[in-house]
């Protein structure tokens, strides 16, 4: 498989669990060509949440939009959502293998309170974030509903996985807020 297309299938593979979600129009592009501050909140392999957090200067909350389990598999589509302004500053669609985690990690996800990463990191779970591939999302229809705007502008994202002992446990697709 090509260096593009892997990437768009795992896309393709995170958004079958939701059939009122279109599969967004993107394009996989090399990190220095990514304008900033996209590319310093995209191109790294570190918590989404805590870099969200960092750079808008405000603790963030998860906004579950919709969610799946299919087995040991839990999908949700999610905003990450300022805590002080409420402004919506991720979309996010992921893939979480329940299975690898521990049973408090567990309950904790799926009561949908707090972003996987900060449970990731209060229960001190080792994980490597594999940079899969950096996106540009261009317009269309549907996407309004990601940070409650219409506009003709272009998204940037990203594409991840999480190990936990060197096992994928999460696949990740990650957009950040234009107004970034």
């Amino acid at each position: 498989m090509n260096k593009e297309r892997a990437p768009l299938e795992m896309l393709k593979h995170l958004f079958e669990s939701f059939s009122t979600e279109h599969l967004p129009p993107v394009k996989v592009m090399a990190g220095n060509t990514m304008p900033e501050p996209f590319r310093s909140l995209l191109d790294h392999e570190h918590h989404m949440t805590v870099t969200m957090e960092k750079h808008f200067a405000e603790s963030v909350r998860v906004k579950v939009l919709s969610e799946s389990i299919q087995g040991n598999n839990y999908s949700r589509i999610l905003n990450l959502v300022g805590e002080k302004t409420g402004r919506i500053i991720l979309f996010g669609a992921m893939r979480i293998r329940l299975d690898f985690l521990p049973k408090p990690a567990q309950q904790e996800i799926l009561a949908r309170k707090e972003p996987l990463g900060r449970i990731l990191i209060r229960h001190e779970i080792l994980r490597k974030l594999e940079l899969v591939a950096l996106l540009e999302i261009n317009p269309f229809q549907d996407r309004s509903s990601w940070f409650d705007r219409s506009d003709t502008c272009n998204y940037f994202g990203r594409l991840a996985k999480i190990h936990v002992e060197n096992q994928v446990a999460v696949e990740v697709f990650e957009v950040v807020s234009p107004e970034a």
